[in-house]
């Protein structure tokens, strides 16, 4: 493939740039604080509820700040968090229900 003129200073999709400017190809302004709801939602999956939890919210702030642009994933950590917390302490209680109820039968 030959190489392109030294006349076209752009990029596919982009308008051409003076001399010596080149774009910016880094994340989106408003995309910075997403990756607190991808790690809510990781975190849920790992069963670490507490850190789904604090990352859900905060990223919520995020977006609510417009540091972000990732509402439902944010939305979906704290789905997650709070589902596995509520499981865990159902689970806990049916456990202690059980023991309970075999240690006075005995």
């Amino acid at each position: 493939m030959p190489p392109a003129d030294t006349e076209y200073l752009g990029y596919v999709g982009h308008p051409e740039l003076p001399h010596g400017y080149y774009p910016y190809l880094g994340r989106r302004p408003d995309q910075r604080k997403d990756w607190l709801a991808t790690a809510s939602v990781a975190a849920g999956v790992v069963l670490l509820f507490p850190v789904a939890i604090t990352l859900g919210h905060l990223s919520l702030r995020a977006v609510r700040n417009g540091e972000s642009g990732a509402e439902r994933r944010a939305k979906a950590g704290l789905v997650i968090g709070y589902g596995v917390a509520a499981a865990v302490q159902i689970a806990y209680l049916a456990v202690a229900a059980h023991a309970a109820m075999t240690r006075g039968a005995a």
